[in-house]
């Protein structure tokens, strides 16, 4: 089959007549992964799907995620023996390369490629992307609706979580009426919103709050009062007794900052990888302000993400990426 864009009817309908599955996103994955994996499992395995939920690598989860059901069915490390046998659904992964598998493209029976990311590459024989969603959450509810499969509780909990956290807590220019109306609907269908806004956002670890404090005791402001970065090295995890797991959602204090319209946290990438040759350093980008496309900045180093998030990875010193992404910061906001 050649690879080509399809509707949200057509991808309902291949859920509907697969016979054997492995449900992945990208990566070190976030809310939204996370949420659009489960949910997309969940529901397959009730359409006596056979269905495989994994994630690539052995980097935990992080632990504001641990609440949400059905996570402990994920495989982790190496993909089942089987793949060649399965139709890869790849969730919330811009590329091939962000699933964590080589030679995916090779390996899979097929891949049914569903995103909201506008870079995407269009990477499977069937590509739904819609960059004007929220979340790819949103993209699997409005699926899910097409199949016969129920939305229950613990699919419900998986989607909501994801649209809450890519939405920015419905705050991005992302969110709009049908991000808002999906919400609506999960939480007619009984999701506690409110239990799920307290363990993603109000249940810190010890270790993420005294990272926290490391990041803003290295506060540097630049562009004008316009932008704000800091610097997580090997010492301060070491210090904070953290890990990169921990770091999820950190940047969103630096934009927080009173005019501050884009904060860029660099953070070591403190046992991601043994490989010397990989990145030592991870950039995430957040912008309050749409003339900072902070996916075009992430892009001119390889990485990528939305408007509003985004992120990339350097082998660069920790001043040179501040002083580089303070350019490009400058030249939107002139």
């Amino acid at each position: 089959m050649e690879h080509g864009d399809v509707g949200i009817e057509a991808i309902a309908d291949a859920f509907s007549h697969e016979q054997k599955v492995l449900v992945t996103a990208h990566v070190k994955p976030d809310g939204d992964a996370l949420g659009s994996v489960i949910a997309v499992h969940l529901a397959l395995e009730q359409l006596g799907t056979d269905s495989v939920m994994y994630f690539a690598g052995h980097d935990p989860i992080a632990p504001e995620y641990l609440f949400l059901s059905a996570l402990d069915q994920a495989l982790r490390g190496d993909p089942p023996s089987d793949l060649n046998e399965r139709t890869v659904i790849a969730l919330d992964a811009g590329n091939a390369d962000r699933i964590g598998i080589d030679d995916v493209a090779e390996k899979a029976g097929r891949i049914i490629n569903i995103d909201h990311h506008v870079d995407n590459s269009r990477f499977g024989q069937l590509n739904l992307v819609m960059p004007d969603a929220s979340s790819t959450a949103e993209i699997v509810y409005q699926i899910l609706k097409k199949t016969s499969a129920s939305i229950t509780g613990a699919i419900g909990e998986a989607l909501y979580t994801g649209i809450l956290v890519d939405s920015g807590r419905f705050q991005y220019s992302s969110t709009t009426p049908m991000t808002l109306r999906v919400a609506a609907d999960l939480i007619d269908i009984g999701v506690d919103h409110t239990r799920i806004f307290h363990n993603v956002y109000e249940n810190m670890p010890l270790g993420k709050a005294k990272l926290l404090c490391r990041m803003l005791s290295a506060l540097v402001i630049r562009c004008d009062g316009k932008m704000a970065a800091a610097v997580l090295d090997e010492a301060a995890f070491k210090a904070a007794g953290a890990t990169t797991s921990l770091t999820d959602g950190l940047v969103d204090n630096l934009r927080a900052i009173e005019g501050v319209v884009v904060g860029a946290l660099i953070y070591a990438r403190t046992g991601e990888t043994d490989d010397p040759d990989q990145p030592h350093f991870r950039v995430s980008l957040r912008s309050s302000d749409e003339k900072v496309n902070v996916q075009r900045i992430a892009k001119l180093k390889g990485g990528g993400g939305h408007v509003q998030a985004a992120g990339f990875s350097a082998n660069e010193a920790p001043a040179d990426l501040i002083e580089f992404v303070a350019q490009e910061v400058g030249k939107a906001l002139d």
